[in-house]
């Protein structure tokens, strides 16, 4: 069996252009001539692909695809030594508008028996709906060899356009970077903002609460803190793009665990990455203080005093959104619901987010990818059975009549989102009578 050593050095030397007409221009395409290598006959024979498989919604609501390239590790046993392989990508769009990017490994850290590997390197961008041209090229800088691919390839729109306006202030393209979480999470170096519900014109206030609590994973389990945060934080991000003047917005972060909130921020309009990122390191710390662990059965009335604060303060007409996992608490805990004297009228939104399971290694799995074995008890071999999830977080809203989302994946995300647009344009056009 032919294995796959995957490459992420991604994204090292990209320069935005001024003007989103002008593409993205990497540097590196400047010191080779790329335009009259596309044009050549005779080339280095290396035994390569590049594609781009279909692209897929993301949690930060936007259309994602991997350029993919494999290269036979049988064609760089003889390279190992001096010199780097770069991998030169440019896509182009409909209208000839080009944006490149480009990454390199040194050919001295290849493996000593890459023979027996593909070599596989992997480039992420966001991509509006259209037609496109990727032309991709390997360079071995100790030899001067090259080699270059051409594919037309296409980007479907989603099957359902529920929020018909968020795309349209982005770039065609846009190249994602390599980074270590929770920047890949939030990927702060992308430019491109949404405008999910650019139409409200009337004031009105939008609040959002996002729990980043530590998950504790149940027994079994193969699910993660980073699992949620994964989701929940692009999700955010899409949340603070609104596009509309006339909103303001507030957001807190809590930390359920110990009873506080580590960030908050009035009047956004770009979430405050650098700050907020320092905020998840210090909830993400293993250690708990005495006094937080003995004051736990206080934690549901410690959300519950956060949502009647933040719905005190918004004297416009309002939305709340949570941002959550499942919430289960010890036993003694206080879930009294949250009061609703003296609050305003306010649609609320809980949005749950449920990591959905991950596999397991199939029983009785071979070397070279055969599978020995029956199916027992009828389950799929590879396959994690769902698992019930408890959440009392959920009943501390009940007064206030909270929709409620489950949601595993973006599709679901862009569904929440388009309730609480109607939500907005409802009291936008109440506003304006």
């Amino acid at each position: 069996m032919v294995r796959s050593f995957v490459l992420l050095l991604l994204s090292v030397a990209s320069v935005a252009q001024p003007s989103v007409q002008r593409g993205v221009l990497d540097p590196a395409f400047e010191k080779v001539p790329f335009d009259q290598w596309l044009g050549e006959r005779d080339q280095a024979r290396f035994r390569w692909t590049a594609t781009v498989p279909r692209a897929e919604l993301s949690f930060h609501q936007r259309l994602m695809a991997r350029i993919a390239i494999k290269l036979d590790g049988r064609d760089l046993e003889s390279r190992r030594g001096e010199g780097k392989l770069v991998f030169l990508i440019q896509i182009t769009d409909r209208d000839g508008t080009r944006y490149q990017d480009h990454s390199s490994v040194e050919l001295s850290k290849l493996d000593e028996n890459i023979k027996a590997v593909n070599l596989e390197y992997l480039q992420r961008a966001f991509f509006l709906p259209g037609d496109y041209q990727l032309a991709a090229a390997i360079l071995d800088t100790a030899t001067g060899e090259h080699s270059t691919r051409q594919e037309p390839f296409r980007v479907a729109a989603p099957q359902h356009d529920l929020l018909p306006d968020a795309w349209r202030d982005l770039p065609p393209v846009e190249f994602i970077g390599n980074e270590e979480s929770p920047d890949s999470w939030y990927l702060p170096g992308i430019r491109g903002r949404l405008r999910w519900v650019a139409s409200v014109h009337s004031p009105a206030r939008v609040n959002v609460i996002l729990n980043v609590a530590p998950s504790v994973p149940a027994p079994g389990s193969h699910r993660s803190q980073s699992g949620d945060l994964a989701a929940l934080l692009p999700t955010l991000k899409a949340i603070s793009q609104t596009g509309s003047p006339a909103l303001s917005e507030h957001v807190e972060l809590i930390d359920l665990s110990r009873r506080r909130t580590v960030f908050h921020q009035d009047d956004v309009h770009d979430l405050d990455w650098p700050r907020l990122k320092a905020s998840l390191g210090e909830a993400n710390t293993a250690s708990i203080d005495i006094h937080s662990l003995s004051e736990r059965h206080n934690d549901a009335q410690f959300f519950v005093s956060q949502v009647r604060s933040l719905l005190r303060a918004s004297e416009k007409p309002c939305v709340l959104v949570v941002l959550t996992k499942p919430v289960a608490f010890e036993s003694g805990e206080d879930l009294e619901p949250v009061s609703l004297e003296a609050l305003p009228a306010c649609r609320v939104f809980y949005i749950r987010y449920r990591a959905p399971a991950e596999p397991v290694p199939p029983f009785g799995r071979e070397m070279g990818g055969r599978r020995r074995g029956r199916r027992m008890g009828g389950s799929m071999p590879g396959y994690e059975p769902p698992q019930d999830v408890i959440d009392q977080l959920e009943a501390t809203l009940k007064p206030l009549s909270p929709k409620v989302f489950d949601v595993e994946k973006p599709e679901q995300i862009t569904k929440a989102l388009a309730e609480i647009e109607k939500a907005l344009l409802t009291s936008d056009a109440q506003s304006t009578r």
